[in-house]
């Protein structure tokens, strides 16, 4: 008796998935679609190439430029750039006259005036670069 039971609902599974194929063939598409990652897969574009060569460029020319005030030591410059709009948006310097105000005064300034940072933006620690 539970064959027939089972049998009978058999029949009435296959009868509805014929009749709804179309609906349950939607449903299982859009499942596997949500599936799926989201986003873009894209190589970067070779206008991004040229702005972080330009930015690397002008980061080295930075480091050159303030390693030659008096006191300064040997320096190392860190940029950090707002991926969104592409500007400047804090900067590091690591040098080893970082111990004297008069440096990093200095050198704060010359930051500034280069990036348009604001002091608050610029840190400046003694260290070995």
């Amino acid at each position: 008796m539970d064959r027939r039971m089972n049998g009978g609902r058999l029949e009435r599974l296959r009868a509805a998935a014929g009749k709804y194929k179309y609906a349950l063939a939607v449903v299982l598409l859009g499942a596997a679609l949500m599936l799926l990652p989201a986003g873009s897969r894209d190589p970067p574009r070779a206008a991004d190439a040229d702005a972080a060569d330009s930015r690397t460029a002008a980061q080295s020319e930075m480091e050159a430029a303030l390693s030659a005030f008096d006191g300064v030591g040997r320096l190392r410059l860190l940029l950090s750039v707002d991926p969104a709009t592409q500007r400047c948006s804090g900067a590091l310097v690591v040098c080893e006259g970082a111990g004297s105000a008069a440096v990093r005064l200095q050198l704060t300034q010359a930051v500034s005036a280069l990036t348009g940072l604001s002091s608050d933006k610029i840190a400046i620690v003694k260290g070995k670069p």
